[in-house]
């Protein structure tokens, strides 16, 4: 078969200008299958960004009622189905399962991308539970759940291949009866991990933590630290990049801790010279979070250099250890803040953690990243 006549199609539930992880991927992977001769189609959300790209992009209003939404998917995924096409789905919410039901009409291979458990982030976002995301998987359910954990299970059971970016997810798949010849390990790759040029512009002892204002990760414990920061190092500033449905609770906090002077909301930031800029002016990155993968966020970090701070939770310990930065408990202000403090008073130390973390970083390349992907999608063709 030529490599011309090789069809990509991918579900994802985010995609550029949305911010995430998996529209990250989406995105840099589809360049370079393109390069490879590959025809690929994005199926996704949200509004255009009027950005050109050498692939086709269709995008589905947001605003959409969820089932009028489910039944746009899954048309425009069956319309695309045609010819030698691999279905490559990167969640197990509406995009993967609509991807497992045109997998399963048409007989078209599924690959998912699995980078988290829908069903546990759902129940813990709406405060449903409070249990780590390995304990809930061993607990009762009600059946609504049950319902929502057999949705998953059927996603990934109808997967030819799965592919996580660490051992901690790989495990997460392999409890759910899921059996480990299908899973496949590809860690992510930083879009920053070549050569940074832009120039330090660090001005005081700034601390950065990025990600979507979700109740796991963690921001309010953050915020809650700077109170014995600053007893410390009195010039200390926080500045959270990211939005979501935590972000008016956490200013209301801020303001309520009298810390209004100290933590900078930033909103979400895309082009990438200001974020740039945002990570030449810090000097740790710190990250509480109750649940991670591999930390896309942590990667970048690690690419311009900042020590990091972050929790043993998931796939954390995997990639950050005592040469490139502190590994903390979850939500304990005492440990978050004397590593922090650490940091901020000996900066002979945080470079050379930076500068391991670095180095580091620099083997998580798109390169390999592609031709891994495109070596097991191969093998579906």
């Amino acid at each position: 078969m030529k490599t011309e006549e090789k069809k990509i199609l991918f579900l994802t539930g985010v995609f550029p200008p949305l911010l995430g992880g998996p529209g990250k991927i989406v995105e840099g992977l589809s360049f370079g299958l393109v390069k490879q001769g590959y025809s690929v189609f994005v199926l996704t959300f949200g509004e255009d960004d009027k950005k050109e790209r050498p692939y086709r992009v269709k995008r589905i209003n947001l605003a959409l009622p969820k089932p009028v939404k489910f039944f746009l998917t899954l048309w425009h995924a069956l319309k695309n189905c045609k010819g030698d096409t691999v279905i490559y789905a990167t969640d197990n919410y509406t995009s993967g399962f609509c991807a497992a039901i045109a997998s399963k009409i048409t007989g078209k291979k599924l690959i998912i991308r699995f980078t988290g458990d829908s069903v546990w982030e759902s129940e813990y976002a709406s405060g449903k539970t409070k249990s780590y995301i390995t304990d809930f998987q061993k607990e009762k359910h009600s059946f609504f759940v049950s319902l929502k954990i057999a949705r998953r299970n059927f996603i990934l059971k109808t997967a030819k291949k799965i592919i996580t970016d660490c051992e901690f997810l790989k495990s997460l798949v392999e409890s759910f009866g899921i059996e480990k010849e299908k899973i496949t390990i590809i860690n992510n790759a930083s879009e920053y991990y070549q050569k940074n040029n832009f120039e330090s512009q660090k001005t005081g002892n700034k601390i950065l933590t990025i990600g979507r204002l979700v109740p796991w990760k963690g921001i309010d414990v953050l915020i809650k630290s700077m109170k014995d920061i600053k007893n410390k190092i009195p010039n200390a500033k926080l500045l959270i990049v990211g939005d979501g449905p935590e972000t008016n609770n956490l200013k209301n906090l801020a303001k309520e801790l009298n810390l209004s002077d100290s933590v900078e909301f930033l909103g979400t930031i895309l082009e990438k010279q200001e974020k740039e800029k945002i990570y030449s002016q810090s000097d740790v990155f710190a990250l509480n979070t109750f649940y991670e993968g591999m930390s896309n966020v942590i990667l970048e970090a690690m690419s311009h250099a900042l020590p990091v701070v972050t929790t043993k939770a998931g796939g954390n310990p995997e990639f950050v250890n005592q040469e490139n930065g502190i590994l903390v408990e979850r939500d304990n202000v005492k440990e978050i803040s004397e590593a922090i403090i650490k940091l901020l008073a000996d900066k002979e130390y945080a470079q050379k953690l930076g500068k391991t973390g670095k180095e580091k970083s620099e083997k998580y390349t798109w390169q390999s990243l592609v031709e891994k992907n495109i070596k097991l999608i191969n093998e579906l063709i």
